[in-house]
């Protein structure tokens, strides 16, 4: 599975081209992945489902949809949710976490990320964990640089430092089946142009 999200490039060639270099996108190598709006539906209602409901990079303060009824509701509303450690709740989402861990052995947790038009869910930040988006449904367009401002650990207070960083831009449009990685510790945010469905992989890389 992580090989086909790559293509064209190569497990091997990630490793020495990509891996904690560089920021890379690719068109159509995750058409297929293993969630669509039905399933999202049965993880929603899943008892080990940890969801965070945001909007515009505020934590919202209601209860958790446990349906898609539910979070249709919130996305009318603007507000989008994110659906952390779903490994936990889907045996697909499962084995794509054992699948990346196989070909970049690592610490693997999965997140899904939903998110009405015209929003975002949050602002410029970075995580200390690779992260490799596989887009399921919708338009999303993702900004990312280089992290030049010190290793403090990912939270609110190094995220306030963002407006100090000078290092070159990048960007990139995720239609349905396209993917990104963003390594480690890089500033990123995601504004989103089409109601949006994403899946994002986060893996802390050891040696393979």
């Amino acid at each position: 599975m992580f090989a086909t999200w790559l293509s064209p490039l190569t497990v091997p060639e990630f490793h020495a081209r990509v891996l904690g270099q560089q920021a890379w996108a690719a068109p159509g190598g995750t058409a297929g992945a293993p969630l669509d709006w039905d399933a999202l539906d049965e993880i929603l209602a899943h008892p080990a489902c940890d969801t965070l409901v945001v909007a515009r990079n505020r934590h919202i303060d209601v209860p958790p949809p446990r349906s898609l009824g539910d979070l249709r509701s919130l996305m009318t509303a603007g507000i989008g949710v994110v659906l952390r450690r779903t490994e936990r709740c889907s045996p697909a989402l499962a084995a794509v976490a054992a699948a990346v861990a196989t070909d970049v052995p690592s610490t693997v947790h999965v997140q899904i990320f939903v998110t009405p038009a015209a929003t975002y869910g949050f602002g410029w930040h970075f995580d200390d964990e690779h992260v490799l988006v596989a887009q399921i449904a919708g338009e999303k367009e993702y900004y990312f640089r280089p992290n030049t401002l010190g290793s403090a650990p990912a939270e609110s207070a190094a995220f306030a430092e963002y407006p100090r960083e000078t290092s070159p831009l990048g960007a990139a449009t995720l239609l349905p089946g396209d993917a990104l990685y963003v390594p480690a510790r890089w500033w990123h945010v995601a504004l989103c142009r089409a109601d949006a469905l994403s899946i994002s992989v986060g893996f802390a890389s050891r040696p393979p």
